[in-house]
């Protein structure tokens, strides 16, 4: 049986470009897939992959924005 290799904080903080801090914020709140094996948090990378893909946000490439500084329709004349 292969077993699959765990990241720790530390190695998903860097990943992300994020501190140790907020990713243990981030586990705090649940806000992030994890394992907990005792007291140790370890986080599988595909499942970390797959979170952050379903976190991407599509640009309004060609589209206006409300309150865009472009903008003239302020309503002002």
């Amino acid at each position: 049986m292969e077993y699959e290799t765990l990241l720790n904080v530390g190695q998903v903080a860097v990943m992300m470009g994020v501190s140790v801090a907020t990713v243990r914020r981030w586990v705090l709140l649940r806000y992030i897939p994890y394992r907990k094996i005792g007291k140790v948090v370890r986080f599988s990378l595909p499942e970390i992959r797959e979170w952050l893909e379903s976190r991407c946000v599509t640009p309004l490439v060609g589209r206006q924005v409300q309150g865009d500084a472009n903008n003239n329709d302020g309503g002002e004349k």
